[in-house]
């Protein structure tokens, strides 16, 4: 499996569309399914000094792992699983000057995407981990899926950051013949002028029937409280999420 159509590094506007295209996995074994719901599957991530922003020396020392969640889907979805796993990583001291038995622990979080190609089997597909507590950016990541109308398989990825800062979705679609591609918001380049600098937090997008909400902030609104909503019906296009309609409404 290869991701098709991933955005170019420049692209700074598509970047964490790029981001969810990098955790495609291709070529990963089967395992037995009663041990992927009981024991963390490694997977391929960047090397310690490209994805922690905490402090970690040069030396892992110590790696665990536990399975916080897995979660065989329903019908017409009972070919995926969605597991949760929380890593606790010992490293030796960025600061030597406290002393060569110190340690720093950094924690991760990690999202996983199995398919099951056959009764007791199971096979990763996709995964994104992510840096939690006081130096990680993002707070969490969680992945759904979808069926489409196309016959094709619909993967969101929802990714909220620390603080205030809101969350983020970005959309990859699975092809019958194992293809992914990622899916480009075209919707948003069709909202009225002025209405995307409105919208501070995101917008939340139900994969299954593409319907979104957001809050709608006005001049004066507190950052806690948008006066309003933003409700939005979209429709997948090919490689598209394209907007149907779109309407304003007081916040209850």
């Amino acid at each position: 499996m290869l991701a098709q159509n991933l955005p170019r590094a420049e692209d700074s506007r598509q970047s964490m569309l790029r981001e969810a295209m990098l955790g495609i996995l291709s070529s990963q074994a089967n395992v037995d399914s009663a041990r992927a719901q009981k024991e963390c599957i490694v997977l391929p991530v960047q090397p310690a000094n490209d994805r922690l922003q905490g402090p970690h020396g040069d030396s892992l020392v110590s790696t665990h792992c536990e399975v916080a969640a897995y979660q065989v889907l329903g019908r017409p979805l009972t070919r995926w699983i969605i597991a949760h796993y929380r890593w606790t990583s010992q490293f030796t001291a960025e600061d030597q000057k406290r002393g060569p038995d110190a340690r720093d622990t950094v924690t991760e979080e990690e999202a996983v995407l199995f398919e099951a190609p056959a009764p007791g089997r199971v096979r990763p597909v996709w995964h994104e981990r992510i840096e939690t507590g006081e130096h990680g950016v993002w707070r969490s990541i969680t992945p759904e899926v979808a069926p489409t109308s196309q016959g094709t398989t619909l993967l969101s990825v929802m990714t909220c950051v620390n603080g205030t800062g809101g969350c983020g979705q970005e959309f990859l679609q699975r092809h019958v013949d194992g293809r992914w591609y990622g899916v480009r918001q075209e919707w948003l380049d069709k909202l009225p002028r002025g209405f995307i600098g409105r919208i501070r937090h995101g917008i939340r997008i139900d994969p299954q029937s593409l319907r979104g909400e957001a809050g709608f902030y006005g001049e004066g609104d507190a950052n806690c409280c948008p006066s309003q909503s933003l409700l939005v019906d979209l429709s997948l296009r090919g490689e598209s999420l394209v907007l149907l309609r779109q309407s304003v409404v007081a916040t209850p």
